[in-house]
């Protein structure tokens, strides 16, 4: 039966079973918990566990790490070689066949030949690139085939007639399907020989061999079978390559400039390899185990490392080799490296573990016979990313790479209880998988989970930081940190221990005590800082209460490195007298080092302490953190937190009872609102007046007549010559803000006439015709206010504006002011009223005792009196000489009046 025909006749076997409503076999349709189309596509039904258990039925967490599946495959012959590759498995079978199986598309399997008799093939290499699409096979007779998907037949590589090829380094530049050809590639021989190629398909698919060259780059100084080669690039350095060779003795490193990049352009059929090799060959760099030869495989393991274009790269980080002595294995650190430099540390060699067998007797049948152990060498190896896996000839085994103990131990049995003889070791190092194989059965190791133990190894080390990177839940992360804090706690690093503790779940009452026994208020600073990182928005009470603590820790702190600046500035003020100059210098010169350490820590502090109040500043309790600031005389945070809060009106009053009121105006200039002002500028405008009123100038949206009680709490200083600033202030707003309110104006006349210099009253009268226009101000009130403080022009101005005339005249002349009587008495618009005013002013004159002539002059000035309405006004015995001209004048017009009359009587 063919094998097409046997996957057939299964399937309709299940759907048989699945019509009739019987549950399908256990199959391995799941692996690692997930459905795995790879393995259901080789046929339902077809992976069942070794030992006895089926996969699916175990949770991630409680399936073991290593388990080996039987693939239910039934191979029409015998198998001779495996490999695997991108999803592609590949069988080599006698019968010379090939068997490709596209893991995803299982049902579809190729079948090609191998251009051999069919008899002689009993033993190959068979070596898959990464992409699953060239293979390259060779036998120990010496012959060679070259195998390309989709081809019906392999065909011979007729230039590497008679030489065995024992290991192919594959090039990691043609990592992707999209290339035809591997690019550049390395092999080694049977003969310690390395050569250099490239596979690629050519144009004729159905030519009967393949003209592919190989040129010989090196040879190994001491001649052995190649064993394993690997040719890695550095991450990091484009040209820069390593590439390994492992013998059964030796594991060589050689460094070089190797350029693999296809856009370098045509090499004119140079080599790319063998300058960089035979240099290193030269003088070679290697490790060599003394002894009998081992296996020699070698293993190297890559892992996907991010770059900063959000691309991966894949990069060699580890390595093993198979010796006579054990498992030789470490992990590559590529850098600055160059030729006869090594890659390669943390190197050891684990010894092979020992492996149970029955003893003779039971072998033989002897049911009393017990076991034994017999340490055995491996046949293959593979390397996981934390786990070394050995395959021998009936088992499998995996030893840690971290803790160097075996961790998994499998006996791989047919189904008729006997030893399987296990052929070859095989691993898909794109995809992560393992494969087994003996001559009649094909298994996988699937590996789950491989790290969940690693961080309890890190820990047994207290390599506390890798450990905590390899958590896989809360729980393992507290039970890390707590190892972690408890140790550092163990070596005095308090500080350090706090941190941990802080992340936790020791409640927080243990941790806090612990530390409050240290009497260090640096080390649980440190612990309750890194537990307030660790609380929740909605936590808000234990955030307060941590806060809070806080502060307090921070001001003691604060104030216990005061304490030490002064204690040091004391030593240097009074050095000893006796000392030499030179002693002394020193000692000035060192002393202001220490001091500035210190006062360099107190800056640190206050810097801490301001962020921790800037940060959490709505969960502070203010009343409290007041009352420390005030207990701690720390004036410097009491203010930064009443600023940061924006309660300006608590600055306000502190500078006040400090007595500080310049600073206590500055706040209230830029933070003030106009209540405030309002509020605080009536003892502020006595402290300090002229600084008060440049900032009240400075404020727009203040109502000035809300000012008035301030204003009237003004006393001027200094003496009449010193500025008035409640004046200034009310000038300013008059005439630059253009206030209209009367109540302003009336106080800011009130002002001006209690102010004003007895001969100087020009402001006021400034004042008063400027705004009387527009009756700004209250004239009566102003009249009032005028005749308290005797301002008599004002006044006399003040009752002309009322049409109070003969008063003003009245007033005026009672000052003896008859320049201002005359004034005021042209200004009322009747013409008898007038007469009126100016026959008072020239009374006041005669009575006042002044010379006729001046008296006829205001008579003359009038344009409204002649000399007769003035005469009786004159005593008796006046002398008429000064004035008969005038009454010479008078008699005239008068006699020219009656002449006129007689005439008209007439």
């Amino acid at each position: 039966m063919s094998l097409l025909d046997d996957f057939a006749e299964y399937q309709s076997t299940v759907r048989r079973r699945e019509s009739s409503g019987g549950a399908p076999e256990a199959s391995g349709e799941f692996v690692d918990g997930r459905k795995d189309d790879r393995i259901s596509g080789l046929g339902a039904g077809m992976t069942a566990d070794v030992d006895g258990y089926i996969t699916t039925t175990l949770d991630a967490e409680d399936a073991p790490i290593f388990s080996l599946d039987t693939v239910q495959f039934q191979v029409p012959n015998k198998i001779i070689s495996l490999t695997v590759s991108n999803d592609v498995l590949i069988l080599v079978i006698e019968g010379a066949k090939i068997l490709r199986i596209k893991l995803q598309e299982a049902h579809n399997i190729i079948e090609a030949s191998i251009p051999v008799n069919p008899v002689s093939l009993r033993a190959c290499n068979v070596f898959l690139d990464p992409t699953g699409r060239h293979l390259l096979i060779s036998t120990p007779q010496g012959e060679s085939f070259y195998y390309h998907d989709g081809w019906d037949s392999a065909k011979p590589l007729s230039r590497l007639k008679n030489m065995e090829i024992t290991a192919v380094a594959w090039n990691g530049m043609a990592w992707t399907t999209a290339n035809s050809s591997t690019r550049t590639i390395l092999f080694g021989t049977h003969d310690g020989k390395i050569y250099e190629t490239e596979l690629r398909p050519g144009g004729d698919a159905k030519a009967k061999r393949s003209d592919i060259p190989a040129r010989c780059v090196a040879e190994l100084p001491m001649r052995e079978k190649i064993t394993g080669i690997a040719m890695e690039s550095f991450p990091t350095r484009r040209k820069q390559n390593l590439v390994l060779v492992a013998t059964g003795t030796r594991l060589y490193q050689i460094i070089g400039a190797a350029d693999l990049d296809p856009r370098s352009g045509d090499r004119g059929g140079s080599s790319v390899f063998e300058a960089m090799l035979r240099e290193g060959l030269a003088n070679p760099n290697f490790q060599e185990i003394p002894g009998m030869p081992g296996p020699g495989s070698l293993a190297v393991h890559h892992s996907e490392t991010p770059l900063s274009n959000g691309r991966t790269q894949t990069v060699a980080t580890d390595f093993a080799w198979l010796t006579s002595m054990g498992v030789f294995f470490g992990r590559f650190t590529f850098g600055a490296q160059e030729a006869g430099d090594s890659v390669v540390e943390n190197a050891a060699l684990l010894p092979y573990p020992p492996t149970t067998h029955p003893t003779t007797d039971q072998r033989a049948g002897d049911t009393n016979g017990g076991m034994e152990d017999i340490v055995e060498h491996p046949l293959s190896l593979a390397l996981t990313e934390f786990h070394i896996v050995l395959q021998y000839s009936d088992c499998v085994k995996a030893l840690s790479m971290l803790s160097n103990k075996p961790v998994y131990e499998q006996l791989v049995q047919s189904s008729d209880g006997t030893s399987e003889a296990l052929q070859g070791l095989t691993v898909d190092e794109r995809k992560n998988t393992y494969w087994i194989f003996s001559p009649d059965n094909i298994y996988e190791l699937v590996v789950t989970d491989e790290d969940r133990d690693v961080w309890d190894i890190y820990l047994s080390r207290r390599q506390f930081d890798a450990a905590l990177q390899h958590c896989y839940n809360d729980a393992q992360r507290d039970t890390v940190l707590r190892a972690q804090a408890d140790h550092l706690f163990s070596l005095g690093h308090y500080a350090e221990s706090a941190e941990c503790f802080a992340r936790t779940s020791v409640s927080f009452e243990e941790a806090a005590l612990k530390f409050v026994d240290m009497h260090d208020g640096n080390v649980l600073k440190s612990y309750l800082l890194s537990k307030l990182k660790t609380l929740r928005k909605q936590d808000r009470t234990q955030v307060t209460l941590v806060v809070m603590w806080l502060v307090e820790i921070y001001l003691g702190l604060i104030g216990d490195v005061e304490a030490s600046i002064s204690t040091a500035g004391s030593s240097t003020a009074a050095p000893a007298e006796s000392a030499a100059a030179a002693p002394r210098a020193d000692t000035q010169k060192q002393q202001p080092d220490a001091t500035t350490v210190l006062e360099s820590k107190k800056t640190g502090l206050q810097n801490e302490l301001y962020a921790l109040v800037d940060e959490y500043k709505a969960a502070i309790d203010p009343n409290t953190t007041y009352q420390l600031a005030e207990s701690h005389g720390r004036r410097d945070f009491w203010l930064h937190y009443a600023m940061l809060r924006g309660d300006y009106s608590r600055v306000v009053e502190y500078y006040m009872e400090k007595e500080e009121n310049v600073q206590a105006i500055e706040t209230l200039g830029h933070y003030g609102t106009p209540e405030m002002f309002y509020k605080y500028a009536p003892a502020l405008m006595r402290a300090e007046p002229a600084v008060l009123v440049e900032v009240l100038m400075r404020q727009p949206d203040l109502a000035p007549s809300k000012l008035i009680p301030t204003l009237m709490r003004y006393e001027q200083q200094g003496g009449p010559s010193s500025p008035n600033h409640a004046i200034r202030y009310l000038r300013f707003c008059i005439q630059k803000q253009m206030c209209r309110d009367p109540i302003v104006y009336n106080y800011y006349l009130t002002l001006l006439a209690k102010d004003s210099l007895a001969n100087d009253e020009s402001e006021l009268m400034l004042f008063l015709t400027t705004y009387g226009k527009d009756m700004l101000y209250d004239p009566d009130y102003a009249l009032r206010m005028c005749k308290r403080y005797t301002r008599i022009q004002s006044c006399v101005h003040l009752y002309s504006l009322l049409r109070l005339y003969e008063d003003a005249v009245e007033l005026a002349l009672k000052q003896g002011d008859i320049e201002l009587a005359q004034i005021h008495a042209e200004r009322p618009d009747d013409d008898k009223l007038c007469k009126r005013l100016w026959l008072k002013i020239a009374k006041h004159a005669i009575d006042t005792k002044e010379p006729a002539s001046e008296v006829m002059e205001l008579v003359r000035r009038s344009n409204r009196l002649g000399v007769e309405d003035i005469l009786p006004f004159f005593p008796d015995f006046t002398c008429v000489d000064d004035f008969k001209d005038d009454i010479c004048v008078a008699l005239e017009d008068y006699d020219a009046q009656i002449q006129e009359l007689r005439g008209e009587m007439d």
